[in-house]
């Protein structure tokens, strides 16, 4: 009995932390490999683990963001079926997405497993969430440079590649993405938008994917519907904070956060050898 809830609560705890740290440009594989290795939460199944912690960060995110999806979803649609010429922004917005999707989803198809093998060391972390922390402290000092509303292709290709480095656990999806927006002139809230809208065919596609290797035999439906129920919550409530201290132009805390994080890492590894 004992072992069974404290099985589940590793499992509610590392939902927490993914909901928490997924919409936030910290890294939230970084973090879960962080627990994982210090804390010593490993679980059993965590191919089953992520879907259902990743599902759950990518139903809150949709959530947040369906009043935008309706508009331009709906928009593309009119403009495609009903030849409505005031929303061809709106369609091309949403084929931005698609061609800012594709890189990324071509590296993680190819290299995803590569990465995860050889790069989730704990001192690849710590190296890794210094490089985002770098990159934040850019964003910041540059986003008062960065006024254009719109994401041009130009844009939304380098940002598609930036999603690249993304995948490397450590480095920040939202932190890359978004200081390639920034550094081509793109205002942040446009550029974060858009590095979300980018995030969510990515994660339904890496969804699916998943489904294929469900491992149905080592299923503890107690601690994935723990997991799930907590990472929409964090999910949802990280992003809406995260949104207001944007708009306060704190940005930098994440930056300074993730350098701290990342010095504690390999000051941990220094002591343990």
């Amino acid at each position: 009995m004992f072992l069974e809830i404290n099985n589940f609560i590793k499992y509610i705890l590392l939902g927490l932390i993914q909901g928490i740290t997924e919409p936030l440009p910290i890294s939230s594989s970084g973090h879960l490999q962080i627990f994982k290795s210090i804390f010593g939460l490993h679980l059993e199944g965590d191919i089953n683990f992520d879907i259902f912690v990743n599902f759950g960060s990518l139903l809150a995110i949709i959530f947040y963001y369906r009043l935008f999806l309706k508009d331009i979803i709906g928009g593309a649609f009119r403009f495609i079926f009903q030849k409505d010429k005031e929303k061809k922004d709106d369609f091309l917005y949403c084929l931005l997405v698609i061609v800012a999707t594709i890189p990324a989803g071509i590296a993680g198809l190819l290299l995803k497993d590569v990465i995860d093998n050889t790069f989730s060391s704990l001192l690849s972390v710590g190296i890794c969430l210094f490089i985002t922390g770098l990159l934040l402290l850019f964003i910041h000092n540059q986003a008062k440079n960065a006024h254009y509303k719109k994401i041009t292709l130009k844009t939304s290709i380098l940002m598609g590649l930036a999603q690249i480095i993304g995948l490397f656990p450590g480095i920040s999806r939202s932190g890359s993405t978004t200081s390639i927006g920034v550094l081509n002139k793109t205002d942040l809230n446009a550029a974060l938008r858009f590095s979300f809208m980018m995030y969510i065919p990515i994660s339904l596609a890496s969804l699916l994917l998943g489904l294929l290797d469900f491992d149905a035999s080592t299923t503890y439906i107690p601690g994935y519907l723990g997991a799930f129920v907590v990472s929409i919550f964090g999910t949802y409530y990280a992003i809406k904070y995260f949104f207001k201290l944007v708009q306060k132009n704190n940005l930098r805390y994440f930056g300074y956060y993730c350098l701290t994080v990342s010095l504690a890492v390999l000051f941990y590894l220094a002591l343990i050898k």
